[in-house]
């Protein structure tokens, strides 16, 4: 799937802390596993873990839990 779809269809906020914004381009980019980034895309804001999740069952498929 398309990051963009899938940043609207996950309710991402308007603005993302700059931390999770590079973290998630890494991941775009290719420089970051799946795993790396559900670990550290949440971690300066944790109301992100539920959006982490979910970009990341978008793009891969996988089914992870979103709560």
């Amino acid at each position: 799937m398309d990051y963009t779809v899938a940043q609207i269809f996950c309710d991402f906020p308007l603005r993302l802390h700059p931390v999770s914004e590079l973290i998630m381009n890494y991941f775009n980019e290719g420089r970051m596993t799946a795993a790396e980034f559900l670990r550290y895309f949440s971690l300066p804001n944790s109301d992100y873990i539920e959006i982490a999740a979910c970009y990341i069952n978008m793009i891969t498929g996988a089914n992870l839990p979103l709560g």
